[in-house]
């Protein structure tokens, strides 16, 4: 690794810690620095930075309250802390705000009002990023912008205007500098993640690394405003056919990767019933039309609009249903939708055993789970369902009911199935305020047939069988030749297996340590009993009345010995 490598990773790594000191002291400020401190946060820093964290912690410790808000427990806390570290702990609350399935009830009404907390930003440093990518030239193509933001969020702001040919549009710009900042910040995450499940135990049943990881990626995404304008232009493919779905249109010659420009979508958000009842909108048909839209989605393209709330439904004339932010899109493996399919249908049809069977292929447990202990209890979960009919069968709350159970047994869902059951919730939810008499289940069983068949159509039969023929004839071909070589290994002896653990690493490392500290220690005690030996000898220069070589040597074991003192509680 050359020179300049090197000061870049040891310049990205002092950022880090700067970066760390400064979370640490949030923390600290709303009364966390004890959860810190037992993730050994304070190892990363400096004993200055470690002291003004303490500090702080001593001075707005339990107690912070303010006139707007007082806080009131760890959930508030944590709120406060995310909305004061910025945009990515402020997207971690909002995700974290949707896991019912892992967290309690207060921490979700605490987290969930991340949503609103989102600042603006001052038009003057929006329009710079709209010059900055698309340049001078095309800025001025555009015959007006409105500087009052539509809406604001964590990574973006979105302002309505208006082209010189005369089309309405809206603007998505992305807040200036942010990618660096949430690049930092979600490495950290990572970190404190891996430090969780090492020092808080019982913090590994929800997986924090996995789910971090999994939200770092969905994240990034969301910070690459092309790869959104490709989901919409997919997505609006797959509904070529179908003139009730209403999507934005991409204008790509004024789309960058910070700045995304499309169709402005004019209609009623999903939650104004009064106003959609009143343009004459027939309500039935409208969510019965976004219900089939978000089904067709999943099950059949495998990308569906992962954040299908209120404010990103309109109703439109002729309950046409207009889709809007598509800033997180999800793709649904085959399988996935295959387990799902089966999962939906066998709750329809009221087949509770085949809920069990498929929710065991859906969840992905850690190796001590109990599957029979797991089955039981979603057995008695189901119970109070059987026998009701579907419109009394409240379907949102028995997919939740189902994914806590998973996560309490060491199976948590996959952050795109739990994206699935918010949004079907979110569907119910939408539907009972617009339709009294919607049913989810029951306007889902008219398209489950089409489901089906397209997941097990003759042409799907005979390309998966295709796929597994030619794995198999792979297979044939070159495992003979593998197991004679393999085989050969172990009777010339030179067979070996190369073995890595993390554990094991850690070990060796500390064996190291300490054979390290066990050396320095068999020279300080050499030195202290040569420089004893020499002292009663009294022989050389003496210096009150100790002989020079034996001062020297009491002075290095000191400092040796103080060194091996400092570097164990160091450790600690």
């Amino acid at each position: 690794m050359d020179i300049t490598s090197r000061s870049l990773q040891l310049g990205r790594r002092i950022r880090n810690i700067g970066r760390l000191a400064h979370i640490s002291n949030v923390f600290a400020r709303h009364g966390l620095w004890s959860v810190a401190e037992r993730l050994g946060v304070s190892r990363w820093l400096t004993p200055e930075q470690v002291k003004e964290a303490e500090e702080i912690n001593k001075e707005h410790g339990p107690e912070l309250s303010d006139t707007n808000d007082e806080i009131k427990g760890l959930p508030a806390r944590l709120r406060r802390s995310f909305e004061e570290l910025g945009p990515a702990f402020v997207k971690l609350g909002q995700v974290l705000a949707t896991r019912q399935d892992l967290l309690p009830e207060e921490f979700l009404e605490e987290l969930g009002r991340l949503h609103h907390s989102v600042t603006t930003l001052p038009f003057a440093s929006i329009k710079q990023v709209l010059t900055d990518e698309l340049g001078a030239e095309q800025l001025a193509k555009f015959s007006e912008i409105n500087e009052k933001p539509l809406a604001a969020g964590s990574i973006a702001q979105v302002h309505e205007a208006k082209l010189i040919t005369g089309e309405r549009v809206i603007v998505k710009v992305q807040r200036p500098g942010i990618a660096q900042i949430i690049k930092v910040d979600l490495s950290l995450m990572e970190e404190l993640a891996r430090l969780l499940e090492k020092f808080i135990p019982e913090t590994r049943i929800a997986r924090p690394v996995a789910m971090i990881q999994e939200f770092s990626r969905a994240f990034t995404g969301e910070l690459d405003f092309v790869r959104e304008a490709g989901n919409i232009a997919k997505i609006t493919r797959n509904f070529k056919d179908n003139k009730d779905i209403v999507f934005p249109t991409v204008f790509w010659e004024y789309t960058t990767a910070k700045v995304l420009t499309q169709s402005f979508i004019d209609g009623l958000p999903a939650w104004d019933r009064d106003r959609i009842v009143g343009a004459g909108i027939n309500t039935s048909v409208l969510v019965e039309r976004g219900l089939g839209m978000f089904l067709k989605m999943v099950f059949i393209d495998g990308l569906y609009h992962g954040d299908l709330h209120p404010g990103n439904l309109l109703a439109m004339a002729d309950a046409k249903v207009g889709i809007i932010d598509f800033g997180l899109c999800v793709h649904m493996p085959k399988s996935t939708r295959e387990h799902l399919a089966g999962l939906l249908i066998a709750l329809i049809e009221e087949d509770f055993n085949r809920v069990v069977s498929h929710y065991v292929e859906l969840a992905d447990p850690l190796p001590e789970f109990d599957a029979q202990a797991f089955e039981y209890e979603i057995g008695n979960v189901i119970a109070p369902f059987i026998g009701l009919s579907l419109k009394d069968l409240n379907s949102g709350r028995l997919f939740w009911d189902l994914a806590k159970v998973a996560a309490k047994h060491g199976a948590p869902m996959a952050q795109d199935l739990v994206i699935f059951i918010k949004t079907l919730a979110s569907f119910e939810g939408i539907g009972s305020h617009l339709d009294p008499g919607f049913d989810v289940l029951k306007t889902a069983e008219k398209y489950t047939g089409a489901i089906v068949q397209k997941l097990y159509s003759p042409e799907n039969i005979k390309t998966q069988s295709l796929i597994i023929a030619r794995d198999i004839a792979q297979l044939a071909k070159y495992a003979p030749h593998q197991l004679r070589r393999l085989l050969k290994s172990a009777i010339e002896g030179s067979l070996s297996l190369n073995i890595r653990s993390e554990e094991l690493d850690r070990l060796s490392q500390s064996i190291d340590r300490s054979s390290a500290r066990v050396s320095i220690s068999i020279v300080i005690a050499s030195l202290i009993i040569g420089s004893s030996i020499i002292t009663f000898s009294r022989v050389g220069e003496a210096v009150s009345s100790i002989p020079m070589i034996g001062l020297i040597g009491f002075a290095l074991a000191g400092i040796l010995g103080f060194y091996v003192v400092f570097s164990i509680l160091r450790g600690k």
